[in-house]
């Protein structure tokens, strides 16, 4: 049995472990302490916040199977939130969700995703791969600390763009098209509060600011205080990327006072996340790398676009491709 070392325990790289477990002998190696990449969660002044993706849609097949059986063990929940559109502080259009077209969650945060699909998997966490090393047509791996791991027949790479070139060899097939991908940054700024905010919505979609999102974070299934959970537009992001955190998070709770009218004495306590690689616009390049020659593969929801399906499916679809070889 071949085996292969998936570097990124995130939601591509969870997809492809549950694809090749059959047919590979595999590992996997993951930066941080826990799974699911920008699936994300943290405390802040005892709240639990989902300061990575909001919500997620189910569209193809393979990934409605999958969010299904999360449904049954109690891990993904429909959040049928009051979801508003405004330009600046004008609310322009709203509806309800609903069971027609459900916007999901993970329960009790959005980091139970990566936990459930990372349960009965091999995955060293922190671990920060920073070197591939091939010899006798076979993959060693370097983490920072200088240990090595391997050797592996296979390496399948699953960061984002910019993280997965930074490991490839020039020479990978799909090299060009990895460097000209380019992701854009966000912060989020989370903020528990010491009593229900009173806003017209549950989440809103802004234009026209720096801020993009607004979530009332505690409004989700599973959840409990009040809090909300803000995000910078990409393009402000991505022009304040090297800014000072703290003034950040003061621009960004300045702004979404003056946007939603929420008053700033609720705000009981904040804090900022900078995401450096959060998210791209649709693109039309394959759902996946593989270079059959170097044994190299690479996914993300950067080779479709930057949601969580994206993400399930790139790797689903590599999976599939390398049982097939």
């Amino acid at each position: 049995m071949k085996s292969i070392a998936i570097v990124g325990a995130g939601i591509s790289g969870l997809s492809l472990a549950q694809q090749i477990q059959s047919q590979f002998t595999y590992q996997l190696f993951e930066k941080s302490a826990a799974p699911g990449g920008r699936m994300a969660s943290r405390r802040v002044a005892n709240q639990r916040f989902d300061h990575g993706a909001q919500f997620f849609t189910a569209r193809s097949p393979q990934f409605k199977q999958f969010i299904a059986g999360l449904r049954d063990e109690g891990s993904v929940a429909d959040w049928q939130a009051h979801f508003v559109e405004m330009d600046g502080n004008v609310i322009h259009a709203s509806r309800q969700w609903d069971d027609e077209y459900p916007h999901y969650v993970g329960v009790p945060d959005m980091a139970e995703i990566g936990r459930a699909m990372a349960r009965q998997q091999p995955v060293r966490f922190n671990t920060d791969i920073v070197e591939l090393k091939r010899e006798q047509n076979r993959w060693s791996l370097r983490d920072r600390e200088g240990q090595s791991h391997g050797p592996f027949d296979w390496v399948a790479l699953t960061l984002p763009a910019p993280q997965t070139l930074a490991l490839l060899p020039e020479t990978f097939s799909g090299y060009k098209a990895i460097a000209d991908t380019k992701m854009k940054a966000c912060y989020a700024l989370m903020l528990s509060l010491k009593a229900d905010p009173g806003l017209p919505f549950q989440a809103a979609l802004v234009k026209n600011t720096g801020i993009s999102w607004v979530s009332v974070n505690s409004s989700k299934p599973g959840r409990h205080g009040h809090s909300l959970l803000i995000h910078a537009s990409n393009d402000w992001a991505e022009k304040h990327l090297d800014e000072n955190i703290d003034w950040v998070e003061k621009h960004m709770v300045d702004t979404v006072v003056a946007v939603t009218g929420l008053d700033p004495q609720l705000i009981d306590a904040a804090e900022v996340k900078r995401w450096v690689y959060a998210n791209l616009p649709k693109q039309t390049s394959p759902p996946f790398y593989l270079d059959p020659a170097l044994q190299i593969a690479a996914c993300g929801d950067w080779c479709i676009k930057g949601r969580v399906e994206a993400a399930f499916n790139s790797g689903y679809k590599l999976g599939q491709k390398l049982n097939s070889l």
